[in-house]
């Protein structure tokens, strides 16, 4: 058996590999774990309010305001804010978590954050956009009580790990866009010039495109959660043993290595394998979104230069419309938007298949995960057996619970 501390440090590293499933001890400084998401969905709150009040009442008054080279780049560059600083922000407190979850401390600084996540920013909405600040305060509070609710139960854990994982492979971007963005493009540039598309993105309401794409996500997830099952099963029944104890060296289960690894590997419970086919597949949606997302401004910023309102209006039988996104006003037609947003769900269904399917994608997008997955499998034996003293019987029996 391992001392307090040591165990402590191994179960904070399964949390930050996404696996708070195999942590045997119960979760603790909710408070400090939650302040990244505070951090973040404060930024965004705050910034679509000031957008939403300088972006005037119509179409015409944001054409009008917009003509103002000033504002364009005032509004411009709240729209990068608006992108930038939220996510910069959480990253940010996520640092700042992690060494305070080691030292044990930052209870104060989150207990401010989140007092001004629940009050400051219902009165922020009050005076920027008139809401009432009543509700924004019970609508804040429910946010913050979901917020612990999944800090307890490790989907901070898992969704923290699919973020670091889908930024570690923004390295892959060059790879990413010259292997899957020119396939997609030869089929998909077609279809951009066909006036049905933009009959049909023309004539569909906001909610009703979300809906389409929000179908083709399904079908999407489902089809990866089909496929990842199956990987997570090889990969249980498979022995890297060699491979990730080199892997585990230089991490806080180093000091109870030996030259042996388990003989047995002890059985994952359901809810051990459930976590680990999540971890897989929400790593996979996030780079299927960073495709998606690159498909959707790519054709955003095509239509803007190869084509003119004259031809829309041609193609849609009347003038297009101002264009928004998320509530927020955009110098860019609906109808380019929607068609836009229409071919980027499609790339994605195509690439989230792609990627588990397809040697070549699967090599570059899929094989690092399941490395990653198989450390993490013989670093739990480790913990089970040699930290926890947990013995195969126990496990099988929590196995089958």
């Amino acid at each position: 058996m391992a001392d307090e501390r040591g165990v402590e440090a191994v179960e904070q590293w399964f949390r930050r590999r996404g696996l708070p499933a195999v942590v045997r001890g119960r979760p603790a400084h909710l408070l400090v774990r939650i302040a990244p998401a505070v951090v973040f969905i404060a930024g965004w709150r705050v910034l679509t309010a000031v957008l939403s009040a300088v972006d005037g009442e119509t179409d015409a008054d944001f054409d009008r305001l917009m003509e103002n080279d000033l504002f364009a780049l005032g509004y411009s560059g709240l729209l990068l804010g608006l992108v930038v600083v939220p996510g910069l922000g959480s990253w940010l407190t996520a640092r700042w978590v992690r060494r305070k979850l080691v030292e044990r401390g930052g209870t104060v600084p989150a207990a401010v954050m989140a007092a001004v996540f629940v009050v400051v920013v219902p009165v922020v909405d009050q005076v920027v956009d008139g809401d009432a600040a009543v509700l924004g305060l019970i609508t804040q509070l429910a946010i913050l009580a979901g917020l612990f609710a999944a800090a307890f139960v490790g989907v901070g854990s898992i969704v923290g790990w699919a973020l670091r994982a889908a930024y570690r492979q923004a390295r892959l971007l060059g790879e990413l866009t010259s292997r899957a963005l020119p396939l997609l493009l030869l089929f998909t540039v077609f279809g951009f010039f066909t006036t049905e598309i933009w009959q049909v993105g023309a004539a569909l309401p906001r909610q009703r495109m979300w809906l389409v794409a929000g179908l083709l996500a399904v079908v999407a997830v489902v089809f990866l959660l089909a496929m990842l099952k199956d990987e997570v099963t090889r990969l249980t029944q498979s022995r890297t043993a060699p491979v990730g104890l080199d892997k585990l060296r230089e991490t806080p289960l180093a000091a109870f290595l030996t030259d042996e690894v388990p003989a047995e590997r002890l059985p994952l419970t359901k809810l051990e394998r459930a976590n680990m086919v999540l971890v897989l597949v929400l790593t996979q949606v996030l780079q299927t979104f960073v495709l998606a997302t690159l498909v959707f401004v790519f054709f955003v910023v095509f239509g803007i230069v190869a084509v003119q309102h004259a031809v829309i209006k041609a193609w849609i039988g009347r003038d297009p419309a101002g264009g928004t996104l998320f509530g927020i006003q955009l110098p860019v037609p609906q109808e380019l938007l929607q068609v836009s947003l229409f071919i980027a769900a499609f790339s994605g269904l195509y690439f989230a298949a792609a990627t588990v399917t397809d040697a070549k994608y699967r090599n570059a997008f899929f094989d690092p995960l399941a490395d990653h997955l198989a450390v993490s499998l013989v670093a739990r034996d480790l913990y089970l057996g040699r930290l926890l003293g947990v013995p195969p019987h126990a496990a099988e029996h929590r196995a089958e619970h």
